[in-house]
């Protein structure tokens, strides 16, 4: 067996389902089409890191480019850095450690890893982009798993989230032509579109004039939440990890990987694997909508191909 790698989100996906787990860690398979919020994440995580290096505002866009963005996220991304860069402008360039990875022995064969995203003052930084900030949400964080590791690996207890929502605002798009109704002009007597209809889509300019607007008229929509763990929890993380190790040794010695129900379906999503397990892993399913991941662990700069296979 060759050196086996878990990190906070492989373990959370193995509690979540552990079809699921071997499909993605095992396998090594993803859909081909992929959300489109994963992509503005991403993206943005990117600019921050940028910014946390000393970059300037159109070094963060420059980083934060993908050609994956549509033209809708790209203007989203753009409203959001710049709401970033305003609200944290004196903190760039100010970070001890950015992306620093670690990787811990675990029981013989298996390494414990993942990347934190900056480190200042003994305080660990995450960044999440999220589609609301409210009570729920942030009474989560004193639980999460990730940061919860990170924690207990680097010997500290405190994490503070640079939190953005994602604004709802949606670009106005072109009238349908069947829907589309015209009245007479009474002082030019001409016939136009009907006031509350579009002939054309809203340019990108407009609509991100009114993202702008929008991050200026919430400033709580960029929050900064500090967590600190207590040494009960730092102590509980390190034997939930050996649990699910020990539980994931059981599932690849058995290649037993029982599906969870009642995740196939989350927050009105479709787990990204339902159409192949739904297929009962039918190879036309599997080899038309998925494809090889090019790195098992993605968020893992070393990480290859085949570091969780046997």
């Amino acid at each position: 067996m060759s050196k086996l790698v878990i990190t906070g989100s492989s373990m959370g996906l193995l509690q979540t389902c552990a079809r699921n787990y071997k499909l993605r860690y095992v396998d090594g398979i993803e859909s081909i089409t992929r959300p489109s919020y994963f992509t503005l994440g991403s993206a943005f995580h990117a600019a921050v890191e940028e910014f946390r290096r000393g970059g300037s505002l159109g070094d963060m866009m420059t980083a934060g480019m993908d050609p994956d963005l549509s033209k809708d996220d790209t203007c989203r991304l753009q409203a959001m850095v710049e709401a970033y860069h305003t609200r944290y402008k004196n903190e760039r360039g100010t970070f001890d450690s950015i992306e620093e990875e670690f990787k811990k022995p675990w029981r013989g064969a298996w390494s414990l890893c993942g990347v934190v995203d900056a480190i200042k003052g003994g305080i660990i930084y995450e960044t999440k982009t999220v589609g609301r900030i409210d009570g729920a949400y942030l009474e989560r964080l004193w639980q999460a798993r990730q940061t919860l590791i990170y924690c207990a690996v680097m010997e500290v207890n405190t994490v503070i989230y640079d939190l953005v929502e994602k604004s709802g605002i949606r670009r106005y798009k072109a009238t349908p032509a069947e829907k589309r109704k015209y009245v007479t002009d009474k002082e030019t007597g001409r016939r136009r579109l009907n006031a509350k209809q579009r002939e054309y889509d809203e340019p990108d300019a407009d609509y991100l004039t009114r993202l702008r607007e929008w991050y200026v008229k919430h400033p709580e929509a960029l929050h900064r939440e500090e967590i600190i763990y207590s040494d009960i929890q730092l102590k509980d993380i390190w034997d939930d990890i050996d649990a699910e190790v020990r539980r994931l040794q059981w599932h690849m010695k058995e290649d037993v990987w029982p599906r969870s129900l009642n995740s196939c379906h989350r927050y009105n999503n479709p787990c990204e694997f339902a159409p192949l397990c739904g297929s009962g892993g039918n190879k036309l399913v599997l080899d038309t909508h998925y494809q090889s991941r090019e790195k098992i662990h993605s968020e893992l700069k070393g990480e290859t191909s085949d570091s969780n296979t046997n």
